[in-house]
């Protein structure tokens, strides 16, 4: 159509504005002429006619607000501006602090380029604007700022790697750095301009196409990480380089002194919000202020909040973090139920600090580590907060190490007296009767408060609730379920004395608990905790009965939401969603699963009405006390919600295929092992009382979850899990069984116990030859790794006879089982090296190399070992070059992706060696 003044009509996804005009396509990287020894003009070209593309997809009024924003200094006013307006504890603040360090990380990197492009002139002005049209777009909605400063902080830490590289990239790689940074500001330019596209939302025109638009921008941004390893690769690869890597390789961990020391401050990880109904503990919070408080001396203080379940010591903790009286820089919250979640909480907060190496994706002995070292170096003043601290042994391996200076405060159950710690603590006491009714009246409300203050409340209703209050004992967690009672219609109506009545016929009534009798105290609490499950509707108890089971602190509501509706059937039927959305096969898309049902919405809601659960964002979390409360039931209900549960839990944690690894799914086991780790921890509670049975659907998990740790490397949980999964499981002659003595095997041969291995191993491989064909894959599993035994034994024969049985099998297998075929080859391999025959070993691992790089790639913890395995042959042979080279490219690989891991020790100290046969004596000590 055409308009009146001759314009053609435009349909975008801003209907009521124009596109600058249409241009050409950008040309492909391959229709430039580039001179490859100064490659300035190529990328000047290339980046004014990226430029140019990018500026024809914004609109008139896009444009014109980008064009205001000329420098990292005004959107770096903007960010600061932002963070001036918002409360202290609002997530709108959250999300825009992460991306404050941007636009100076931004400016050092286009500075870095410039210099290495003089004289060249590269503008970025379009840069900045991009980013502030973003920003814009987002602020009318949570949920788009979450989306756009997680892309920039993305954006940021791919910049920070990039310009890394650039500060060790010698004379000899410039012109390769600057035609890789075309295929780094490239995509840069085009996420930022598809995030705009994205943040205007879908027109009639362009919804098909709304997928296709996030997914470009995950390319764009998988491209830029692309590049940084690329430009590692060639900066790393130069002699030069490699020195400097070698000379540096103890400081991996060393932080940078201020003010480029990395992450962004104030940086606080805490659970919850602020809690508006806290009352009193004013002495208490002194006390702990008084001793924390930052002194000048080179030391750290603890403080333990230690007392009674119910009592308050969680929320005291939180207060004290959220007033940071001592204006603490860093603000770390710890969860003590598991060694899982205090090892999850150190890997949350080195990727928070941005440490050097931090991986959120398992390294979590590598993120503990640089967590300390952290803690020991930075000027910032830090606080650590480590919640229900219940096991010592546990606590001490995440301990600050001497000379850290800061403060630690515990919260614990128990009080433990470590030594040279310069620990203090004190108990918290219940509440007194006057403390009991002021906070009750403040939890009943304005009306009550004024009631009280005018002497109008009746002296039966004062009688009553100091009656209850004291049966009640003081503890503030009670005294809010009794307001919440007195409020409700169905039992206090609303009056105190009525309540009360109820109250006292409950405690009468009140069945024996099947574990063990009841104290007074205990009585009372768990009448008063009847009452209030009692006047849930049914799928607000079958939900709570699931919260019981899973650990307190962080329930993804993602859990309840599988695509495998038929996981739902039983109690948690009420989860599912829409009939019209399901399948023949009982299945639903996952665009239909992002949002929980109407029925799970409603039960959620009425259970944070009664303050039985609390909401963070997409999680749940519920007191340790309530949760003990609803397991006092009836045994039948308990193995209905523990079997509903379990079957969650499976559904969501990876499953192990063939005794393959599970490493490509670590970040989804990640989320989900602290369930599978507290279930593993209450079925044996429990078991104790014969009050739960097992399930295949719990050993399976069971078994999972176990072979997960066990490639951790945290083999004392993965022997716990294991001894779950091994008393839950009925039949001995089963292939689960099977494999959870594989399993059990594996653990055995690392922590280096060679006799039980050996049984275990022995014992799996009965079982599978008795059920499955001889030409199994698992059969194979089990030859390799009986293999491996015989070698570590010094049977280098029996070993290689235990490898030819399987090496046929893998390659019947094809491409499935070729992964187990390198292995296998680089065994064989090793056996040839220890017999003295060189050449046999070294094809041997030759072709282990060629399999594993078809399959796994090169960069792999795998390959490591084929480094290694090249480097103990050259040395053998004298060629000391050869294997020098080949330890330090395992030394490379071990220090990427596992920097603990004995093959990296075993990489340092093999340079070392021969560095000495050099008689390079300063770089082999």
């Amino acid at each position: 159509m055409v308009l009146s003044d001759g314009a053609v009509e435009v349909t975008t996804a801003r209907l009521d504005e124009f596109v600058f005009s249409e241009k050409a396509p950008l040309r492909r990287l391959d229709e430039y002429e580039i001179d490859f020894d100064d490659a300035r003009a190529f990328f000047t070209g290339r980046w004014r006619d990226t430029v140019t593309t990018a500026t024809d997809r914004l609109t008139v009024s896009d444009y014109q607000t980008a064009s205001k924003y000329h420098d990292w200094q005004d959107l770096a006013n903007e960010i600061s501006v932002k963070l001036a307006e918002l409360p202290s504890n609002s997530n709108f603040r959250r999300h825009m602090i992460k991306i404050q360090p941007l636009p100076h990380v931004l400016t050092t990197f286009t500075r870095k380029f410039s210099n290495i492009m003089t004289p060249s002139i590269v503008e970025f002005e379009l840069l900045w604007g991009l980013i502030y049209l973003n920003l814009k777009l987002s602020y009318g909605s949570m949920e788009k700022l979450k989306r756009t400063t997680d892309l920039l902080h993305s954006i940021r830490r791919l910049v920070e790697l990039f310009s890394r590289c650039l500060e060790v990239c010698d004379k000899q790689n410039e012109a390769e750095a600057r035609i890789a940074a075309i295929d780094f500001l490239d995509p840069l330019l085009y996420a930022l301009t598809d995030s705009i596209d994205y943040l205007h939302g879908p027109s009639e025109s362009n919804r098909g196409s709304w997928p296709e638009l996030r997914e470009s921008i995950s390319a764009q941004l998988r491209t830029m990480d692309s590049t940084v390893k690329h430009l590692n690769e060639i900066t790393i690869n130069t002699r030069v380089n490699l020195d400097l890597q070698v000379k540096n390789m103890s400081q991996r961990y060393a932080l940078t002194a201020e003010p480029d020391e990395p992450g962004t401050f104030p940086n606080t990880i805490l659970p919850f919000e602020l809690n508006e109904n806290f009352y009193g503990r004013k002495d208490e919070l002194e006390k702990i202020s008084d001793h924390l408080k930052p002194k000048n001396d080179k030391s750290y203080r603890t403080y333990t909040i230690y007392g009674r379940r119910g009592i308050g010591k969680t929320e005291i903790a939180l207060q004290f973090a959220h007033s940071n009286p001592a204006g603490y820089d860093a603000v770390f919250w710890v969860q003590c139920e598991t060694s899982v979640a205090i090892r999850q909480s150190f890997t949350d907060i080195a990727v928070a600090l941005e440490l050097p190496g931090a991986q959120k994706d398992g390294h979590h002995e590598e993120n503990l580590m640089a967590v300390k070292e952290w803690l020991k170096r930075t000027k910032r003043r830090w606080l650590l907060i480590f919640d229900n601290a219940e096991n010592e042994l546990i606590l001490k391996a995440y301990w600050p190490t001497q000379g850290t200076s800061g403060a630690i405060l515990l919260t614990s159950r128990k009080y433990y007296n470590f030594q040279n710690m310069g620990r203090r603590g004190d108990t918290v006491k219940p509440f007194d009767s006057k403390q009991s009714w002021e906070l009750l009246l403040q939890l009943l409300g304005p009306e009550w408060q004024r009631q009280d203050r005018e002497m109008k409340i009746p002296q039966s209703e004062i009688t009553a609730a100091k009656a209850m209050l004291a049966m009640l004992e003081g503890l503030a967690l009670a005294i809010q379920q009794a307001a919440n009672l007195i409020r409700d219609d169905n039992i206090g109506g609303p009056t105190i004395s009525r309540t009360f009545e109820v109250f006292k016929e409950r405690i009468r009534t009140l069945p024996e608990r099947y574990s063990s009798a009841r104290s007074s105290a205990e009585r009372a609490l768990d009448a008063l905790w009847d009452m209030n499950f009692s006047l849930l509707s049914k799928n607000a108890k079958v939900l709570l009965g699931v919260f019981a089971w899973l650990p307190p602190d962080k329930i993804p509501v993602e859990l309840f939401l599988p695509t495998v509706q038929s996981i739902l059937d039983g109690p948690l039927e009420f989860c599912k969603q829409d009939a019209k959305h399901i399948d023949e096969n009982n299945r639903v898309a996952l665009a239909d699963v992002i949002d929980p049902s109407p029925q799970l919405l409603k039960a959620i809601e009425e259970l944070l009405k009664r303050s039985l659960v609390k909401r963070d964002g997409r999680n749940l979390s519920v007191h340790r006390v309530v949760q003990e409360a609803t397991t006092f039931g009836d045994l039948n209900d308990l193995q209905t919600s523990f079997d509903a549960t379990t079957r969650l839990v499976h559904y969501r944690f990876p499953k192990t295929e063939m005794d393959g690894s599970l490493f490509s799914e670590w970040s989804i086991c990640q989320e989900y092992i602290p369930h599978g780790v507290n279930l593993s921890k209450r079925f044996k509670e429990h078991t104790t009382t014969r009050a739960l049975k097992g399930s295949v659907t719990l050993v399976e998990l069971m078994s999972n979850c176990a072979w997960y740790l066990h490639e951790l490397g945290d083999y004392e949980v993965s022997g716990q899990v294991l001894e779950t999964a091994i008393s839950a499981c009925e039949n001995r002659n089963s292939l689960l069984y099977a494999e959870l003595r594989s399993t059990a095997g594996s653990r055995f041969y690392d922590l280096n116990k060679l006799g039980v291995c050996r049984k275990a191993w022995d014992e799996a491989l009965a079982i599978r030859k008795s059920i499955l064909p001889e030409n199994s894959p698992r059969v194979a599993a089990i030859y390799n790794n009986l293999g491996n035994v015989e070698l570590a034994t010094g049977n280098p024969e029996d070993a290689l006879r235990y490898f030819n049985l399987a090496i046929p099998i893998w390659k019947a297998g094809g491409d499935k089982t070729a992964t187990h075929l390198a292995l296998s080859y680089l065994c064989v391999g090793r056996v040839y090296m220890f017999q003295g025959k060189l050449q046999e070993a070294l094809k041997m691992t030759s072709q282990s190399d060629t399999l594993f790089m078809r399959t796994v790639g090169g960069d792999r913890g795998f390959m490591a070992n084929v480094h290694y395995a090249y480097g103990n042959i050259h040395f053998r042979q004298k060629n000391l070059a050869y294997a020098l080279r080949d330890y330090e490219s395992c030394l490379k690989i071990g220090q990427a992706n596992m920097p603990i891991h004995p093959i990296t020790a075993a990489a340092y100290f093999s340079i070392g060696v021969v560095e000495l046969a050099q008689k390079n004596i300063d770089n082999a000590q």
